[in-house]
């Protein structure tokens, strides 16, 4: 029996990188995962390789930055899967560009899915935790949320360093419920999320690092909280 047997676990961002990691390893774990993600082909790839292994996935197409759409798939993937148990936040943007130059578009596209998706997605999953008593937020953030990042990467930066305030705040509030709130800061990870003029560097972490992180917290006994987890490759520049 897997560690996380009989639970079920809805992934954001799960079409592809990160999430699609954190998926494929708690459904190898046991859980039943739901997968949300905008584009409905990288769902069925993702649902499909996770059904070869032998393990249970439901695709729910949404934009996790529009309350209806979040609130359908939640509701979608709770009637195919059962209560939510596990909500994994990985859904995630990046642009480069400095203040002044900055669109507003990209600022709000950024602080849109980087920290309002985490709340409307965490809005639809707390009544059914809060009633149960028990339930686990993991909220994908970025050492750029601890450290400060450089020239271009504000509006990336600032999203990450709001999520850490959330996430804490969050998790205070869900204590008296028994709800536990975990913040993973991974370092610079080869993911599709990487913008192509960063190039690619065979020392950075990979997704499946993350997944495994995102395991760890996710088998722990329901007592035990780790409030936040920052990690990256020994020779990566976060310090």
């Amino acid at each position: 029996m897997g560690a996380l047997e009989g639970q079920v676990a809805v992934i954001t961002g799960a079409g592809r990188g990160m999430g699609a990691a954190i998926a494929s390893a708690f459904a190898g774990a046991g859980a039943r995962v739901g997968l949300i993600a905008r584009t409905a082909s990288d769902l069925q790839v993702v649902a499909g390789a996770i059904a070869e292994a032998g393990g249970v996935a439901e695709p729910a197409v949404a934009d996790v930055t529009q309350r209806g759409q979040v609130q359908a798939a939640v509701a979608h993937l709770r009637a195919a899967l059962g209560p939510v148990d596990i909500l994994v936040n990985s859904a995630g943007v990046a642009t480069t560009n400095t203040v002044v130059e900055m669109p507003e578009a990209d600022w709000d596209r950024q602080f849109d899915t980087n920290v309002k998706a985490v709340m409307l997605c965490s809005q639809a999953v707390l009544p059914d935790m809060i009633a149960r008593r028990r339930g686990l937020i993991i909220n994908i953030g970025s050492m750029a949320g601890l450290v400060p990042g450089g020239p271009g990467g504000t509006a990336y930066v600032a999203s990450k360093w709001a999520l850490v305030g959330l996430s804490r705040c969050l998790s205070l509030e869900l204590k008296p419920h028994n709800v536990r709130v975990t913040l993973l800061n991974p370092g610079t990870t080869d993911t599709p999320f990487r913008p192509d003029e960063f190039g690619k560097h065979p020392e950075w972490m990979q997704a499946s690092d993350v997944a495994e992180a995102a395991l760890f917290v996710a088998t722990m006994r329901e007592p035990v909280s780790i409030h936040e987890l920052a990690f990256s490759v020994t020779r990566d520049g976060w310090g």
